[in-house]
């Protein structure tokens, strides 16, 4: 076996259920999984009919892909005793790891601040309720949704996916025992304050990810993403760490598992 197939690379999150992969969705993750990949996780969406019923069809064909689900502040206006059934009802299964996403999107505003909010915290309720960690979407709302967790007593491990807050807003987090995970941005160009945050994550408390299939990683951007590309967002990672591939992906494979370990 190669040193590349021993890498154990993490897609830390992606949305794998997503019509884009429709006709590839098999081949992309048996790609993943024969070349150094130890875990995916994906997202499965309570508002789209078919997302959960595909998710769990994705799981099925391969043990090594873990899930998540919430109520995504996009979709704060319609949520309903409905939704959150189905949200309760999803994570009875046992490779659901995470509340997520949740959180806040104050640079959309797609839902309105205050059901976004009253979202959110319901949110949080049901990952204590069911003892899991929290994954939390952050659009120019790092500090609301710090100070709305510390309002809550939210003590269960929290994450924040996709992250593009500042360098105070990530220290605060560290601060908490949070995580951050990082995603294909960290390799655009415009992104040197993102790197910036990067040289001072200790590597226990970072996953990465690429979102896919959105936001892919230079010299792809503008391309459909897959979770084959978490290995560039993981070399940049370790490169302006000056750490190895091999010592970054033990941290994050550590990471994971303290994650499930609750």
């Amino acid at each position: 076996m190669s040193n590349e197939v021993e890498m154990n690379f993490i897609d830390f999150h992606c949305h794998l259920d997503y019509k884009d992969f429709e006709g590839q969705r098999k081949k992309i993750i048996d790609e993943c999984f024969s070349s150094g990949f130890s875990r995916i996780v994906t997202v499965a969406d309570p508002y789209e009919k078919e997302s959960h019923e595909r998710t769990l069809e994705i799981l099925e064909y391969n043990d090594n892909i873990s899930c998540m689900t919430a109520a995504h502040p996009h979709n704060a206006d319609q949520y309903s005793s409905e939704i959150e059934k189905k949200i309760f009802k999803f994570l009875e299964n046992k490779r659901a790891i995470a509340v997520g996403e949740a959180g806040l999107d104050f640079h959309y505003n797609l839902s309105t601040p205050e059901n976004q909010l009253k979202v959110f915290k319901r949110q949080i309720n049901i990952a204590r309720e069911v003892k899991i960690p929290l994954l939390i979407h952050s659009r120019e709302a790092e500090k609301d949704i710090l100070k709305t967790l510390e309002q809550m007593g939210f003590n269960l491990p929290v994450i924040f996916h996709c992250y593009t807050g500042s360098m105070e807003d990530a220290k605060e987090i560290l601060e908490r025992g949070y995580y951050i995970s990082l995603s294909g941005i960290v390799t655009f160009k415009k992104s040197d304050y993102l790197r910036e945050i990067v040289k001072i994550l200790p590597i226990n408390r970072i996953f990465y990810e690429t979102d896919s299939p959105y936001l892919s990683p230079e010299p792809f951007r503008g391309k459909l993403n897959t979770p084959l590309r978490a290995k560039i967002v993981a070399e940049k990672i370790a490169g302006i760490k000056n750490i190895s591939i091999k010592e970054l992906n033990k941290a994050v494979n550590r990471n994971f598992n303290r994650l499930m370990n609750l």
